[in-house]
């Protein structure tokens, strides 16, 4: 385990430099291409004089000194980046919470011991939810919500669909990113508790006096925990990577927004291909992926010391 920690620090500057200049290196030639074709830029675009390296060392000069650049209305980036980076962790938070408590729920509680297998309904919610993308379900909130304000009692929704605050507004884009999460891992959970508690050892445990929920508490459950911590792994990413839509679609000033105005071209896109800024950007991505494989990867391997070996 100390080996395979020491490995993961080693590797993790590395990690944040690369992302950091091909976040840098992407915008700074791609972004004066683009601004040619550009409908929405007053000045046409450009031509960078300086060359790759000596402009990015020119950056990483001033960012050691603690400056990472500035926005177009003067904001720091470091300010605008951090802030966004904090209103989306509120989000994938709560949504990671969420999905773990209902995954591993509806996984254990969908086991039928006597032969073991899954139960039907849990089949069907699997097969309804990841079919489902989570724009998809945010689309399909903002409707029920736009007409229970046209044909409801009142003229006020439910919880508000658009928008940022601490309160109700979470409700709505805290629903979206979980459910297909969520029904991720109670297909997992339930798939390999079956395979679990249909192994030799169980037979055996039950011969002796064992009861069936003692030996799925005490042992089927740890065995299956490693696989399990990897896919709520998989499961943080996978809501990162919906964030680009998911705040777009509910107005939620976070990373994931600021992410898409920073790669997508509209007329609203000051900040589009902002070389510090993007910069910045992949730098975080690095550092939020990297760290929720290596936690999870630590934690798969205190639940099962084989993976140690590999």
């Amino acid at each position: 385990m100390t080996r395979f920690i020491l490995k993961r620090l080693a590797l993790f500057p590395v990690v944040i430099i690369l992302a950091n200049f091909l976040g840098f290196a992407y915008a700074y030639y791609i972004g004066p291409l683009t601004a040619l074709d550009n409908p929405y830029s007053s000045s046409g675009g450009g031509v960078h004089v300086i060359r790759l390296l000596p402009a990015y060392m020119a950056y990483l000069r001033a960012v050691f000194s603690g400056n990472l650049g500035e926005m177009p209305n003067a904001e720091l980036i470091s300010t605008v980046v951090t802030k966004s980076a904090l209103n989306s962790l509120a989000l994938l938070g709560l949504a990671l919470v969420f999905s773990v408590i209902f995954g591993l729920l509806a996984g254990l509680v969908a086991v039928r011991p006597r032969p073991p297998r899954v139960a039907g309904w849990l089949t069907f919610i699997t097969t309804m939810g990841l079919a489902a993308p989570s724009f998809y379900i945010g689309i399909l909130l903002i409707s029920l919500s736009v007409m229970y304000v046209i044909w409801g009692p009142t003229s006020n929704p439910l919880v508000p669909f658009q928008g940022f605050g601490w309160d109700a507004h979470l409700v709505l884009p805290v629903l979206a990113l979980m459910v297909q999460p969520a029904v991720k891992i109670a297909q997992v959970t339930a798939n390999l508790l079956v395979e679990e508690m249909g192994k030799q050892y169980v037979v055996a445990a039950i011969s002796m006096g064992h009861t069936l929920s003692s030996i799925r508490r005490h042992f089927a459950l740890r065995n299956i925990m490693a696989p399990v911590v990897l896919i709520i792994a998989g499961s943080l990413r996978f809501m990162v990577a919906e964030l680009i839509i998911i705040e777009r679609l509910f107005d939620w000033p976070g990373f994931g927004r600021l992410f898409s105005t920073t790669i997508v071209l509209t007329s609203h896109s000051e900040n589009y291909l902002l070389i510090p800024l993007m910069a910045a950007m992949m730098t975080m991505l690095a550092v939020i992926y990297y760290l929720a494989d290596t936690v999870a990867s630590i934690l798969a391997r205190v639940y099962d010391p084989r993976l140690e070996r590999t």
